[in-house]
Order: C-alpha cells, then structure tokens, then sequence
C-alpha cells in the first residue's frame, strides 16, 4: 500500500507545478491484492523467496510508515486512482459489496463504480505529455463506460479471472490473447513490457 503514497506524492507536485519541470520519470505502479507488507523479504518475511521485489527496494525507495486506504480491492483502488478517501465516493466495499439483510448490522451499499467525473491519477499526468496504460485487475464498475480507457488510460487491458492458463480473460478486447498454457501474471508481464517498449521513447505511467 506504500505506493498509493508515491502516487498521491506525484499527483500533488504535478498539481502544485514542481514536477516535471526538467525531468520527466517514467512510473510503473504495482498494485496487489491481498498483499499485507510483511509478505516480501524486503521487509524481512524470511519464508517467501521474492528477490526481484527486494533488489527494487534496495536500489529505490522502501516506506516503514503508511497506511492502506481500506482492507478490500475497490475501496482501496478508488483511493488509488483518485487521490481522496474512499467515503468520499461512496465506494466503501468491494463491488458490489455483500449485502446481508438477515445481519444484524447492515452495511451500505457501495456506488457500484467510479464516478466519471473523478479525476484520476492518469487524467492528472496526461496535462503533463503521459503516456498512461492500465493492464490487470480494475474493480471499479463492470460496464463498458467505467473502464479504464474512460479513465484517462490510453492503453486499457482489464483482465479477469483465476491465474491458470485458459481460466481469465481481458474483457472487450479480442485482439489481446495469451499464449497457449500461459499463466495470467506472466500474460500480464508480457503486455506491460510491451507497453513499455512501445513508450520507451516518452514519459509513460503504467
């Protein structure tokens, strides 16, 4: 959840107007389900082997003080793309929620997707010459008017389902096909070297 702070960071400087004065970084932004932060080796979890993960700490930045916008996917990507807490938009459970009447406290029902008019943190860079592409889960509405590509994403892949070959699939988009047998992280790695590739030459956010 440490790199919802980078972002935020990153959408202040560009709005304030001191960033991107000379340099313009290119962004990559790993977001993951379900991760709690002492699931890396980096911050000492001695059991699971992630050494890539851990050589991206050692030579860039690692955060000891942060908080998770919230503990479900939506909330937290809707913090994420907007920059504002999640009560805010309404988008308080995961969509579309679990609603219970038989419970004895009831929960609200959540906004079912992220408001149009939200701006997000690729509609924030794009003023800036970004490049912006979205690949992997998105969580935030399931009708075709609430994907990324209505969200400031130049390039979109959505992509839903379990990781085993065969089993997820990028929705609305037939011209993207994994490889026969291939898992959906490594499909996923493969779309965004490509994305990065292809932008290489520009400021890219990803």
């Amino acid at each position: 959840m440490a790199r919802v702070i980078v972002l935020s960071l990153f959408t202040l400087l560009w709005a304030t107007g001191t960033l991107f004065a000379a340099d313009q970084p290119n962004i990559v932004l790993i977001f993951i389900d379900d991760m709690g932060w002492k699931d890396v080796g980096c911050y000492d979890n001695d059991f699971v082997d992630t050494p890539r993960i851990d050589q991206l700490a050692k030579e860039g930045m690692k955060f000891t003080d942060f908080y998770a916008a919230g503990a479900v996917c939506s909330p937290t990507r809707c913090a994420l793309q907007s920059g504002q807490n999640q009560a805010r938009i309404g988008i308080t459970d995961f969509i579309s929620g679990h609603w219970r009447p038989f419970e004895r406290v009831i929960t609200p029902r959540p906004t079912m997707a992220l408001p149009l008019d939200t701006v997000t943190v690729a509609e924030a860079l794009k003023p800036a010459g970004y490049t912006t592409g979205y690949i992997g889960k998105w969580h935030l509405g399931n009708g075709p008017e609430f994907q990324p590509d209505r969200q400031g994403y130049d390039f979109s892949a959505v992509i839903g389902g379990p990781h085993l070959p065969g089993k997820y699939r990028v929705q609305g988009r037939r011209d993207l096909k994994p490889e026969p047998g291939q898992y959906r992280t490594d499909f996923e790695a493969d779309l965004s070297i490509d994305f990065i590739r292809n932008n290489k030459h520009k400021p890219f956010f990803l």
